[in-house]
Protein backbone atom coordinates (compact mmCIF):
# COMPACT_ATOMS: atom_id res chain seq x y z
CA UNK A 1 0.00 0.00 0.00
CA UNK A 2 3.11 2.09 -0.54
CA UNK A 3 2.26 5.74 -1.92
CA UNK A 4 -1.89 5.28 -1.43
CA UNK A 5 -3.30 6.91 1.93
CA UNK A 6 -5.50 4.72 3.64
CA UNK A 7 -8.83 6.32 4.91
CA UNK A 8 -8.93 5.27 8.62
CA UNK A 9 -12.36 6.32 8.92
CA UNK A 10 -15.81 4.23 7.66
CA UNK A 11 -16.62 3.89 4.19
CA UNK A 12 -20.16 4.62 4.68
CA UNK A 13 -19.51 8.09 6.23
CA UNK A 14 -18.40 9.61 2.83
CA UNK A 15 -21.62 8.79 1.21
CA UNK A 16 -23.63 10.01 4.46
CA UNK A 17 -21.41 12.39 6.62
CA UNK A 18 -22.11 12.57 10.41
CA UNK A 19 -23.89 15.59 11.05
CA UNK A 20 -22.99 18.17 14.34
CA UNK A 21 -26.67 18.09 15.07
CA UNK A 22 -27.87 20.58 18.45
CA UNK A 23 -24.43 20.82 19.87
CA UNK A 24 -25.19 24.35 20.78
CA UNK A 25 -27.19 25.87 23.56
CA UNK A 26 -28.64 24.43 26.92
CA UNK A 27 -31.07 21.39 26.64
CA UNK A 28 -34.83 22.11 27.06
CA UNK A 29 -35.70 21.49 30.94
CA UNK A 30 -38.52 18.94 30.50
CA UNK A 31 -39.27 16.25 27.81
CA UNK A 32 -42.39 13.28 27.62
CA UNK A 33 -39.00 10.63 27.40
CA UNK A 34 -35.54 11.28 27.06
CA UNK A 35 -33.72 8.88 25.17
CA UNK A 36 -29.98 8.46 25.94
CA UNK A 37 -27.90 7.07 22.47
CA UNK A 38 -28.60 8.49 18.74
CA UNK A 39 -27.94 4.94 17.00
CA UNK A 40 -30.84 2.89 15.43
CA UNK A 41 -32.04 1.70 18.40
CA UNK A 42 -32.70 5.13 20.20
CA UNK A 43 -33.83 6.79 16.86
CA UNK A 44 -36.03 4.41 16.74
CA UNK A 45 -37.76 4.55 19.90
CA UNK A 46 -37.77 8.22 19.23
CA UNK A 47 -39.36 8.06 16.35
CA UNK A 48 -42.21 6.17 16.81
CA UNK A 49 -42.89 7.62 20.31
CA UNK A 50 -42.70 11.09 18.46
CA UNK A 51 -45.35 10.15 15.86
CA UNK A 52 -47.33 8.77 18.26
CA UNK A 53 -47.48 12.78 20.05
CA UNK A 54 -44.83 12.16 22.51
CA UNK A 55 -41.99 14.92 23.24
CA UNK A 56 -39.13 13.31 22.76
CA UNK A 57 -35.92 14.80 23.24
CA UNK A 58 -32.79 12.41 22.20
CA UNK A 59 -28.86 12.75 23.64
CA UNK A 60 -25.77 11.49 22.58
CA UNK A 61 -22.38 11.80 23.80
CA UNK A 62 -21.02 12.06 20.57
CA UNK A 63 -22.29 12.80 16.96
CA UNK A 64 -25.44 11.03 16.14
CA UNK A 65 -24.80 7.53 14.54
CA UNK A 66 -20.88 8.13 15.47
CA UNK A 67 -20.56 4.61 16.63
CA UNK A 68 -21.58 0.97 15.40
CA UNK A 69 -24.71 2.30 13.55
CA UNK A 70 -22.01 3.17 11.16
CA UNK A 71 -19.27 1.50 11.89
CA UNK A 72 -20.73 -2.24 11.32
CA UNK A 73 -21.47 -4.63 7.99
CA UNK A 74 -24.64 -3.54 6.78
CA UNK A 75 -25.75 -6.84 7.26
CA UNK A 76 -29.70 -7.72 7.65
CA UNK A 77 -30.24 -10.75 8.37
CA UNK A 78 -32.46 -13.23 11.04
CA UNK A 79 -29.62 -14.77 12.55
CA UNK A 80 -29.36 -15.57 16.27
CA UNK A 81 -26.07 -16.33 17.84
CA UNK A 82 -26.67 -19.74 19.06
CA UNK A 83 -28.03 -22.81 17.39
CA UNK A 84 -31.66 -22.99 17.17
CA UNK A 85 -30.73 -26.04 18.44
CA UNK A 86 -28.80 -24.97 21.36
CA UNK A 87 -31.73 -22.67 22.21
CA UNK A 88 -34.23 -24.50 22.52
CA UNK A 89 -32.05 -26.51 25.20
CA UNK A 90 -31.07 -23.87 27.00
CA UNK A 91 -34.95 -22.07 27.64
CA UNK A 92 -37.13 -24.65 25.89
CA UNK A 93 -39.12 -25.49 22.16
CA UNK A 94 -41.74 -23.33 22.65
CA UNK A 95 -39.56 -19.67 23.78
CA UNK A 96 -37.10 -20.95 21.04
CA UNK A 97 -39.38 -20.95 18.02
CA UNK A 98 -40.79 -18.00 19.33
CA UNK A 99 -37.11 -16.16 19.86
CA UNK A 100 -36.27 -17.27 16.15
CA UNK A 101 -39.67 -16.18 14.99
CA UNK A 102 -39.02 -12.83 16.25
CA UNK A 103 -35.87 -12.96 14.56
CA UNK A 104 -37.31 -13.64 11.15
CA UNK A 105 -39.62 -10.49 11.99
CA UNK A 106 -36.89 -8.27 12.35
CA UNK A 107 -35.62 -8.94 9.21
CA UNK A 108 -39.15 -8.50 7.54
CA UNK A 109 -39.57 -5.22 9.52
CA UNK A 110 -36.68 -3.87 8.44
CA UNK A 111 -37.53 -4.72 4.65
CA UNK A 112 -41.33 -3.55 5.03
CA UNK A 113 -39.88 -0.37 7.05
CA UNK A 114 -37.25 0.70 4.34
CA UNK A 115 -40.07 0.71 1.35
CA UNK A 116 -42.45 1.93 3.36
CA UNK A 117 -40.46 5.21 4.46
CA UNK A 118 -38.95 5.55 0.65
CA UNK A 119 -35.37 5.12 2.70
CA UNK A 120 -32.55 4.97 -0.39
CA UNK A 121 -29.89 2.80 1.26
CA UNK A 122 -29.66 0.23 -1.14
CA UNK A 123 -31.33 -2.30 0.76
CA UNK A 124 -31.77 -5.94 -1.38
CA UNK A 125 -32.43 -9.49 -0.60
CA UNK A 126 -29.08 -10.89 -2.20
CA UNK A 127 -28.40 -13.87 0.65
CA UNK A 128 -26.07 -14.80 2.88
CA UNK A 129 -23.11 -18.10 3.08
CA UNK A 130 -21.84 -19.58 5.90
CA UNK A 131 -19.05 -21.70 4.99
CA UNK A 132 -18.22 -24.51 6.61
CA UNK A 133 -14.68 -24.71 8.06
CA UNK A 134 -14.77 -28.72 8.67
CA UNK A 135 -16.93 -31.69 7.70
CA UNK A 136 -18.39 -31.73 11.38
CA UNK A 137 -19.50 -28.16 10.79
CA UNK A 138 -21.30 -28.74 8.04
CA UNK A 139 -23.19 -31.99 9.29
CA UNK A 140 -23.84 -30.09 12.54
CA UNK A 141 -25.78 -27.16 10.26
CA UNK A 142 -27.22 -29.81 8.27
CA UNK A 143 -28.94 -30.98 11.65
CA UNK A 144 -29.84 -27.94 13.39
CA UNK A 145 -31.19 -26.59 10.06
CA UNK A 146 -33.75 -29.82 9.89
CA UNK A 147 -34.73 -29.56 13.49
CA UNK A 148 -35.26 -25.68 12.89
CA UNK A 149 -37.37 -26.30 9.36
CA UNK A 150 -39.70 -29.00 10.98
CA UNK A 151 -40.65 -26.72 14.16
CA UNK A 152 -40.08 -23.40 11.81
CA UNK A 153 -39.61 -23.44 8.26
CA UNK A 154 -37.43 -20.58 6.85
CA UNK A 155 -35.88 -20.30 3.65
CA UNK A 156 -32.54 -22.11 3.62
CA UNK A 157 -30.71 -24.69 2.24
CA UNK A 158 -27.33 -26.40 2.50
CA UNK A 159 -25.23 -27.00 -0.39
CA UNK A 160 -23.07 -29.63 -0.36
CA UNK A 161 -18.76 -29.33 -0.68
CA UNK A 162 -19.42 -31.02 -4.37
CA UNK A 163 -21.32 -28.34 -5.56
CA UNK A 164 -20.45 -25.10 -3.37
CA UNK A 165 -18.24 -23.97 -6.33
CA UNK A 166 -21.54 -22.56 -7.84
CA UNK A 167 -21.43 -20.27 -4.52
CA UNK A 168 -18.28 -20.21 -2.65
CA UNK A 169 -14.74 -18.74 -4.14
CA UNK A 170 -12.80 -21.16 -2.27
CA UNK A 171 -12.23 -25.08 -2.15
CA UNK A 172 -10.74 -25.08 1.37
CA UNK A 173 -14.83 -24.82 2.44
CA UNK A 174 -16.60 -28.47 3.21
CA UNK A 175 -19.79 -27.06 2.05
CA UNK A 176 -22.09 -24.21 3.10
CA UNK A 177 -25.36 -23.11 4.22
CA UNK A 178 -27.34 -20.45 2.50
CA UNK A 179 -29.54 -18.50 4.15
CA UNK A 180 -31.45 -16.90 0.51
CA UNK A 181 -33.51 -14.23 1.98
CA UNK A 182 -31.55 -11.83 3.89
CA UNK A 183 -30.21 -9.54 2.77
CA UNK A 184 -27.79 -6.03 3.17
CA UNK A 185 -28.01 -2.40 3.45
CA UNK A 186 -25.91 1.03 3.28
CA UNK A 187 -25.81 1.64 7.12
CA UNK A 188 -25.00 5.09 7.30
CA UNK A 189 -27.58 5.87 5.01
CA UNK A 190 -30.04 3.86 6.54
CA UNK A 191 -28.86 5.59 10.01
CA UNK A 192 -29.40 8.58 8.05
CA UNK A 193 -32.69 8.45 7.14
CA UNK A 194 -33.62 7.09 10.60
CA UNK A 195 -32.33 10.66 11.87
CA UNK A 196 -34.48 12.35 9.18
CA UNK A 197 -37.64 10.51 10.13
CA UNK A 198 -37.12 11.17 13.69
CA UNK A 199 -36.93 14.70 13.25
CA UNK A 200 -39.35 15.46 11.07
CA UNK A 201 -41.50 14.01 13.46
CA UNK A 202 -40.65 16.26 16.21
CA UNK A 203 -37.82 14.37 18.00
CA UNK A 204 -35.42 16.82 19.25
CA UNK A 205 -32.13 15.51 18.49
CA UNK A 206 -28.77 16.96 20.78
CA UNK A 207 -25.37 15.93 20.12
CA UNK A 208 -22.21 16.35 22.03
CA UNK A 209 -24.28 15.96 24.87
CA UNK A 210 -23.13 13.34 27.50
CA UNK A 211 -25.46 11.80 30.18
CA UNK A 212 -23.39 12.42 33.54
CA UNK A 213 -25.86 12.04 36.01
CA UNK A 214 -29.38 9.78 36.69
CA UNK A 215 -31.73 10.58 39.56
CA UNK A 216 -35.08 8.69 39.45
CA UNK A 217 -38.62 9.21 41.42
CA UNK A 218 -42.15 8.12 41.73
CA UNK A 219 -43.05 11.23 38.93
CA UNK A 220 -39.95 10.67 36.82
CA UNK A 221 -36.29 11.38 35.78
CA UNK A 222 -33.86 13.94 35.75
CA UNK A 223 -30.57 13.66 33.65
CA UNK A 224 -27.93 16.16 33.81
CA UNK A 225 -25.75 16.92 31.44
CA UNK A 226 -22.56 19.32 30.92
CA UNK A 227 -25.41 21.64 29.45
CA UNK A 228 -27.83 21.28 31.72
CA UNK A 229 -30.77 19.00 33.52
CA UNK A 230 -33.50 17.64 31.79
CA UNK A 231 -36.27 16.09 33.27
CA UNK A 232 -38.62 13.91 31.84
CA UNK A 233 -41.76 11.19 32.53
CA UNK A 234 -40.23 8.02 31.08
CA UNK A 235 -36.17 7.45 30.41
CA UNK A 236 -34.73 4.95 27.70
CA UNK A 237 -31.11 3.76 27.25
CA UNK A 238 -30.48 2.71 24.18
CA UNK A 239 -26.21 3.17 24.43
CA UNK A 240 -25.16 -0.38 23.97
CA UNK A 241 -21.50 -1.21 23.32
CA UNK A 242 -20.87 2.87 24.11
CA UNK A 243 -22.17 2.39 27.56
CA UNK A 244 -20.03 3.98 30.06
CA UNK A 245 -18.70 3.48 33.24
CA UNK A 246 -19.21 6.63 35.30
CA UNK A 247 -22.68 5.93 37.15
CA UNK A 248 -23.97 3.34 38.72
CA UNK A 249 -26.66 2.94 36.67
CA UNK A 250 -24.37 2.34 33.11
CA UNK A 251 -22.56 -0.26 34.92
CA UNK A 252 -25.18 -2.20 36.11
CA UNK A 253 -25.87 -2.55 32.07
CA UNK A 254 -21.93 -2.90 31.66
CA UNK A 255 -21.60 -5.73 33.26
CA UNK A 256 -24.00 -7.39 31.20
CA UNK A 257 -22.22 -6.69 27.97
CA UNK A 258 -19.09 -8.01 26.53
CA UNK A 259 -17.91 -5.52 24.13
CA UNK A 260 -15.96 -6.89 20.82
CA UNK A 261 -13.92 -4.92 18.30
CA UNK A 262 -13.10 -5.88 14.52
CA UNK A 263 -11.64 -4.54 12.22
CA UNK A 264 -13.15 -3.61 8.34
CA UNK A 265 -11.73 -2.96 5.40
CA UNK A 266 -13.25 -1.69 1.90
CA UNK A 267 -11.43 -2.48 -1.41
CA UNK A 268 -10.62 0.07 -3.78
CA UNK A 269 -12.94 -0.46 -6.94
CA UNK A 270 -12.55 -3.62 -8.65
CA UNK A 271 -14.23 -4.77 -11.74
CA UNK A 272 -16.68 -7.10 -12.00
CA UNK A 273 -14.46 -10.67 -13.18
CA UNK A 274 -12.80 -9.89 -9.50
CA UNK A 275 -16.34 -9.84 -7.78
CA UNK A 276 -17.96 -12.86 -9.47
CA UNK A 277 -14.68 -14.84 -8.57
CA UNK A 278 -15.09 -13.34 -4.85
CA UNK A 279 -18.80 -14.12 -4.93
CA UNK A 280 -20.13 -16.37 -7.40
CA UNK A 281 -23.72 -16.55 -6.36
CA UNK A 282 -23.78 -12.66 -5.34
CA UNK A 283 -24.50 -13.53 -1.47
CA UNK A 284 -22.57 -11.82 0.93
CA UNK A 285 -19.87 -14.40 2.51
CA UNK A 286 -18.82 -15.68 5.93
CA UNK A 287 -17.75 -19.04 7.91
CA UNK A 288 -18.07 -20.96 10.59
CA UNK A 289 -14.91 -19.85 12.81
CA UNK A 290 -15.74 -17.56 15.99
CA UNK A 291 -12.81 -15.39 14.36
CA UNK A 292 -14.78 -14.93 10.92
CA UNK A 293 -13.99 -13.53 7.67
CA UNK A 294 -16.66 -11.93 5.85
CA UNK A 295 -16.97 -10.37 2.97
CA UNK A 296 -20.11 -8.33 0.99
CA UNK A 297 -20.20 -6.49 -2.48
CA UNK A 298 -20.91 -2.85 -2.67
CA UNK A 299 -22.33 -3.11 -5.47
CA UNK A 300 -23.24 1.01 -6.56
CA UNK A 301 -19.46 1.44 -5.84
CA UNK A 302 -18.05 -2.07 -7.18
CA UNK A 303 -16.05 -2.30 -4.27
CA UNK A 304 -15.57 -5.50 -1.73
CA UNK A 305 -16.02 -4.94 2.27
CA UNK A 306 -14.29 -7.38 4.12
CA UNK A 307 -14.48 -7.87 8.06
CA UNK A 308 -11.80 -9.65 9.96
CA UNK A 309 -9.75 -9.96 13.19
CA UNK A 310 -11.66 -9.60 15.72
CA UNK A 311 -10.30 -9.34 18.90
CA UNK A 312 -7.45 -8.14 17.27
CA UNK A 313 -5.48 -4.84 18.59
CA UNK A 314 -3.33 -3.28 15.70
CA UNK A 315 -1.32 0.09 16.19
CA UNK A 316 -2.82 1.47 13.22
CA UNK A 317 -5.24 1.20 9.72
CA UNK A 318 -2.16 -0.17 8.15
CA UNK A 319 -1.29 -2.99 9.79
CA UNK A 320 -4.81 -3.87 10.51
CA UNK A 321 -5.57 -3.48 6.75
CA UNK A 322 -2.58 -5.76 6.02
CA UNK A 323 -3.65 -8.38 8.64
CA UNK A 324 -7.58 -8.52 7.22
CA UNK A 325 -6.00 -8.96 3.75
CA UNK A 326 -3.82 -11.62 4.68
CA UNK A 327 -6.40 -13.52 6.81
CA UNK A 328 -8.89 -13.17 4.16
CA UNK A 329 -6.74 -14.06 0.87
CA UNK A 330 -5.67 -17.33 2.92
CA UNK A 331 -8.84 -18.41 2.12
CA UNK A 332 -10.06 -16.48 -0.63
CA UNK A 333 -7.47 -16.73 -3.38
CA UNK A 334 -9.38 -14.19 -5.48
CA UNK A 335 -8.53 -11.21 -3.11
CA UNK A 336 -4.85 -11.88 -3.57
CA UNK A 337 -4.44 -8.46 -5.59
CA UNK A 338 -7.04 -6.18 -4.18
CA UNK A 339 -5.98 -3.21 -2.48
CA UNK A 340 -7.57 -1.94 1.10
CA UNK A 341 -8.88 2.26 0.27
CA UNK A 342 -10.42 2.59 3.83
CA UNK A 343 -9.90 0.12 7.12
CA UNK A 344 -11.10 1.10 10.60
CA UNK A 345 -12.26 -0.64 13.84
CA UNK A 346 -15.65 -1.18 15.78
CA UNK A 347 -17.56 -2.39 18.62
CA UNK A 348 -20.30 -4.39 19.30
CA UNK A 349 -21.84 -5.81 22.20
CA UNK A 350 -22.42 -9.59 22.91
CA UNK A 351 -24.14 -10.81 26.13
CA UNK A 352 -23.90 -13.31 28.20
CA UNK A 353 -26.53 -15.51 27.12
CA UNK A 354 -26.35 -14.58 23.25
CA UNK A 355 -29.50 -12.87 22.95
CA UNK A 356 -30.72 -9.21 22.61
CA UNK A 357 -32.52 -7.51 25.88
CA UNK A 358 -35.04 -4.70 26.48
CA UNK A 359 -37.20 -4.07 28.91
CA UNK A 360 -37.50 -2.27 32.18
CA UNK A 361 -35.55 -1.72 35.54
CA UNK A 362 -37.32 -2.55 37.82
CA UNK A 363 -35.44 -0.52 40.54
CA UNK A 364 -35.01 2.31 38.72
CA UNK A 365 -37.89 2.51 36.23
CA UNK A 366 -35.27 2.82 33.70
CA UNK A 367 -36.34 1.49 29.92
CA UNK A 368 -33.33 -0.20 28.35
CA UNK A 369 -32.51 -1.59 24.94
CA UNK A 370 -28.95 -2.48 25.54
CA UNK A 371 -27.22 -5.63 23.98
CA UNK A 372 -27.71 -6.24 20.55
CA UNK A 373 -25.28 -9.28 20.06
CA UNK A 374 -24.36 -8.02 16.19
CA UNK A 375 -27.91 -8.21 15.72
CA UNK A 376 -27.89 -4.35 15.47
CA UNK A 377 -29.24 -3.50 11.96
CA UNK A 378 -32.66 -5.36 11.41
CA UNK A 379 -32.69 -5.87 15.38
CA UNK A 380 -32.01 -2.53 16.50
CA UNK A 381 -35.19 -0.72 14.39
CA UNK A 382 -37.59 -3.73 15.51
CA UNK A 383 -36.83 -3.64 18.86
CA UNK A 384 -36.86 0.16 19.38
CA UNK A 385 -39.97 -0.07 17.55
CA UNK A 386 -41.56 -2.60 20.18
CA UNK A 387 -39.98 -0.99 22.97
CA UNK A 388 -41.44 2.37 21.96
CA UNK A 389 -45.19 0.57 21.88
CA UNK A 390 -44.69 -0.83 25.47
CA UNK A 391 -44.47 2.70 26.71
CA UNK A 392 -47.02 3.27 24.79
CA UNK A 393 -48.95 0.44 26.45
CA UNK A 394 -49.91 -0.89 23.34
CA UNK A 395 -50.35 -4.68 22.42
CA UNK A 396 -47.43 -4.58 19.47
CA UNK A 397 -44.86 -3.99 22.41
CA UNK A 398 -45.55 -7.89 23.43
CA UNK A 399 -41.84 -9.36 22.72
CA UNK A 400 -40.51 -12.63 24.17
CA UNK A 401 -36.56 -10.35 24.25
CA UNK A 402 -38.49 -7.86 27.03
CA UNK A 403 -37.65 -8.33 30.64
CA UNK A 404 -35.74 -11.56 30.42
CA UNK A 405 -33.10 -12.03 32.83
CA UNK A 406 -30.02 -9.87 32.31
CA UNK A 407 -27.16 -12.22 33.64
CA UNK A 408 -23.51 -11.06 34.33
CA UNK A 409 -20.41 -13.44 35.88
CA UNK A 410 -19.38 -12.94 39.51
CA UNK A 411 -16.36 -10.27 39.45
CA UNK A 412 -16.40 -8.97 35.94
CA UNK A 413 -16.54 -5.24 35.84
CA UNK A 414 -17.61 -4.53 32.15
CA UNK A 415 -14.18 -4.43 31.11
CA UNK A 416 -12.49 -7.92 29.15
CA UNK A 417 -9.35 -6.10 27.87
CA UNK A 418 -7.57 -8.13 30.02
CA UNK A 419 -9.10 -11.98 29.05
CA UNK A 420 -9.41 -10.93 25.31
CA UNK A 421 -6.09 -12.02 24.38
CA UNK A 422 -6.55 -15.13 25.45
CA UNK A 423 -9.99 -15.77 24.04
CA UNK A 424 -8.44 -14.67 20.80
CA UNK A 425 -5.67 -17.30 20.64
CA UNK A 426 -7.62 -19.90 22.04
CA UNK A 427 -9.91 -19.28 19.56
CA UNK A 428 -7.55 -18.52 16.24
CA UNK A 429 -5.72 -21.82 17.60
CA UNK A 430 -9.50 -24.25 18.00
CA UNK A 431 -10.35 -22.73 14.56
CA UNK A 432 -7.03 -22.96 12.11
CA UNK A 433 -6.28 -26.74 14.03
CA UNK A 434 -9.62 -27.76 13.01
CA UNK A 435 -9.50 -26.48 9.63
CA UNK A 436 -5.88 -27.56 9.05
CA UNK A 437 -7.11 -31.20 10.13
CA UNK A 438 -9.64 -30.95 7.70
CA UNK A 439 -7.85 -29.95 5.25
CA UNK A 440 -5.09 -32.41 5.43
CA UNK A 441 -7.45 -35.36 5.78
CA UNK A 442 -10.04 -34.57 3.16
CA UNK A 443 -7.93 -32.59 0.82
CA UNK A 444 -9.17 -30.16 -1.61
CA UNK A 445 -12.32 -30.98 -4.11
CA UNK A 446 -10.71 -31.40 -7.84
CA UNK A 447 -11.50 -28.11 -9.80
CA UNK A 448 -15.47 -28.16 -11.20
CA UNK A 449 -15.33 -29.18 -15.28
CA UNK A 450 -16.04 -25.77 -17.41
CA UNK A 451 -19.88 -27.66 -18.20
CA UNK A 452 -20.16 -27.67 -14.21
Amino acid sequence: MAGHRLRDYPYWRDQAPLRDIGEGGPLPENADVVVVGAGYSGLSVALHLARAGRDVVVIDQDRPGEHASTQNFGAVGRTIRHKFTAVAEEVGLPTAVRIFQEAQGWLDYTADFVEREQIECGFTRNGRLYGAHTPEAYEAMARDMEIHQKHMPVDTVMIPRAEQHKALCSEDFFGAQYLRDVGLLHPGRYHAGLLDRALAAGARVFGKCRADGFEHASDGHVVTTPRGAIRSKELVLCTNAATGSHHPLLRYFRRRMIPIHSWTLVTEPVDDATIRAAMPNGAMQLDTTLLYTGIRAIDQDKRILLTAQHLFDHPDAESAARACLAQATERMPALANVRADYCWVGTFALTFDWLPHIGKDPKTGVHYQVGMVGTGVPAAGYLGWKLANRILGKPEGETVFADRPYPTRPFYNGNPRWILPYMREYYRWRDNGAWRRALAKHGRQPAPSPAA
